[in-house]
């Protein structure tokens, strides 16, 4: 059996990770327009109108007959928004027409009500401009264009585009389903339950919400004590109703840590449990039966950053998006020291003006920290100090797959 207690480096681990969903492939449904919001579209999506649908005055003013330009005009009558008049221009006739209404048949040009004034039925033009102020059929999409191309996330203006194109019905891909186990005597989920020893259970609403904000569906969240076969029963119930499995808590080397023999135990390859970043060393990978299972570190800055590194990647792959994680180029704000480098720091940090400036922080149990974060600075591998002015790369925090 091969080896996987070995520490690794996050490039190999991200590798491994990838290698694992090679053949993974985005498993669709089709869904109403207004329920895609935030999905991977997965095929073309065609206009089913012609937009705008008819010819339409761009402003309030008159229609008049193309060519037909004069001072007055015989006014015959209004058409609102949302009617269709029965007039039929004329030379020497206007007709009366709101924003967005159809022009008459014959219509070539609106004339502005700024440049008019009516006495009775007669209509007084002070000035006429070039401008038509008629949006014509068609013009900005006809039926059967293509709206929007297979692979982006729809945001709230694909789907009001859809809408308007008259796309009721798109094929997207499904929705990850993801179980959350929070594993420790140590948890609890109420106030009223802290004494000495005990802490409250974080791990388990930030996976949900981290789920919420990224469109998975959580099909289940359970905490579990620090013990093999109960960890083993609740991971079985989770990976039957779930694709992708995410524990926190009980990946280290200690006598009451049993997550990654648990997995083991349900029959899952595990691929790796120790990287080279801080936080986030006892970090256990696993697959097998189509399915993934996440165990990550205890401490919640932790579970944060391994989430994103790991697990958005996975999701990522199973749904057509890409790896929302990227990197851009700082400089560091002050001078950063620390003693051991044998793994790849991510230190929570503001950005201001292109600099990033490391926080105060305790840890990684230090959640609070991470208000004040707008992302992660990054010391490598091998590097034990780094001075101010100095480049460095930087991780935003994420607010979604955009």
């Amino acid at each position: 059996m091969e080896d996987t207690s070995t520490m690794i480096p996050l490039e190999q681990a991200l590798r491994i990770l990838d290698e694992a969903l090679s053949d993974v492939r985005p498993q669709g449904e089709t869904v109403p327009v207004r329920d895609a919001l935030g999905r991977a579209l997965l095929a073309d999506a065609a206009s089913q109108l012609d937009l705008p649908p008819f010819d339409k005055s761009a402003m309030d003013g008159y229609a008049v007959l193309e060519g037909d330009e004069r001072d007055q005009y015989r006014l015959l009558g209004t058409v609102p928004a949302g009617q269709v008049g029965t007039q039929q221009l004329v030379p020497g006739t206007a007709v009366k027409v709101m924003t967005g209404a159809p022009v008459p048949e014959g219509a070539g040009r609106v004339v502005i009500v700024e440049h008019t004034e009516e006495r009775g039925d007669r209509l007084l033009v002070h000035r006429h401009s070039s401008a038509a102020n008629i949006c014509r059929k068609g013009e900005d999409v006809r039926r059967g264009d293509v709206v929007l191309r297979a692979g982006p996330v729809l945001s709230p203006v694909d789907v009001a585009n859809l809408v308007s194109c008259g796309v009721t019905e798109v094929e997207v891909a499904r929705r990850v389903r993801m179980a959350i186990i929070s594993t420790g005597d140590e948890i609890v989920d109420s106030p009223d339950r802290i004494r000495p020893g005990r802490i409250m259970n974080a791990n388990g609403p930030l996976l949900a919400a981290l789920a919420a904000q990224f469109g998975l569906d959580v099909t289940a969240e359970q905490s579990v004590p620090d013990d093999r076969e109960a960890t083993r029963k609740v991971l079985r119930s989770a990976l039957d109703a779930a694709d992708v499995v995410v524990l926190s808590g009980g990946v280290s080397v200690g006598e009451f840590d049993f997550v990654t023999a648990a997995l083991i135990d349900a029959g899952l390859d595990v691929h790796f449990t120790r990287v080279a970043v801080k936080p986030g060393k006892p970090m256990t990978f696993a697959s097998g039966a189509g399915k993934l299972a996440f165990a990550l570190p205890g401490n919640p800055v932790s579970v944060y950053l391994t989430f994103h590194l790991y697990v958005l990647r996975a999701v990522a792959r199973m749904t057509g998006f890409e790896p929302p994680m990227r990197e851009i180029d700082a400089r560091l704000a002050r001078d950063l020291r620390r003693r051991k480098t044998e793994r790849a720091e991510y230190v929570p940090a503001r950005l201001i003006d292109g600099r990033a400036e490391p926080l105060e922080y305790h840890g990684s149990a230090h959640l609070t920290a991470l208000t004040q974060a707008d992302g992660f600075l990054i010391m490598p591998i091998g590097v034990g100090s780094m001075e101010a002015g100095d480049p460095v790369t930087f991780v935003p925090r994420l607010r979604g797959w955009r």
